[in-house]
């Protein structure tokens, strides 16, 4: 997989490097130029990205529990002055 990384940065350093090139050749930006400096991320982001064959150190730990303060056990709205809110006058 390292041969893969290298030859993806390869690809985007060229990519750059023939944009630069363009640039001086032609003494000005063109289209082109800004085109081939938009896709040189692309292979260099392909080269940054884990594979699926390398182990991976996340948890595989998963534990589930509960918020006791969030369960409100009367299920009505309640007083919006005891929450601290201030009651609008229309």
């Amino acid at each position: 997989m390292d041969g893969i990384r290298r030859l993806a940065l390869g690809i985007s350093a060229s990519l750059v490097t023939i944009s630069v090139v363009l640039m001086i050749v032609e003494k000005t930006i063109t289209a082109e130029a800004w085109a081939l400096l938009l896709l040189a991320p692309i292979p260099s982001g392909f080269a940054m990205t884990r594979h699926v064959n390398e182990p991976s150190f996340g948890s595989d730990l998963v534990s589930d529990w509960t918020d006791d303060a969030d369960v409100v056990e009367d299920g009505g709205v309640g007083d919006p002055t005891e929450a601290g809110f201030d009651i609008p006058v229309l």
